[in-house]
């Protein structure tokens, strides 16, 4: 009877630490970047601008690198529209010229009055 008692247990606790170990085993542990894991920006073309959604920072181009800060000096207003994007990453940035390609700003509808 011990034995069948023993054998019970070994058995469930066996399957409880393996149950663990695989939910364990389907995130990437802390220090490690989530590699597919698609984050979202706003870019505002107009002001050449990034915002990063989750993390609530922007990111601008000044004195020959990019800059991210919580709040937009006031030299920089964003004005125009938006363009939400996803990218898989930490710096989309990277991909200006692309995005200012892809993402030109909205022409002024003005008319001239005479």
């Amino acid at each position: 009877m011990n034995k069948k008692i023993i054998t019970v247990i070994m058995f469930f606790v066996f399957f409880l630490g393996a149950g663990i170990y695989e939910a364990q085993a389907q995130n990437p542990p802390a220090h490690a970047k989530a590699h597919g894991v698609k984050k979202k920006y706003r870019y505002y073309p107009e002001s050449n601008v990034y915002f990063d959604i989750a993390a609530r920072r922007y990111t601008y181009f000044t004195a020959g690198r990019w800059t991210t800060v919580v709040s937009l000096p006031g030299s920089i207003r964003l004005i125009g529209s938006y363009n939400d994007f996803d990218f898989d990453g930490d710096n989309p940035w990277k991909d200006n010229s692309k995005h200012k390609e892809k993402y030109k700003p909205a022409k002024s509808s003005k008319k001239n009055k005479k």
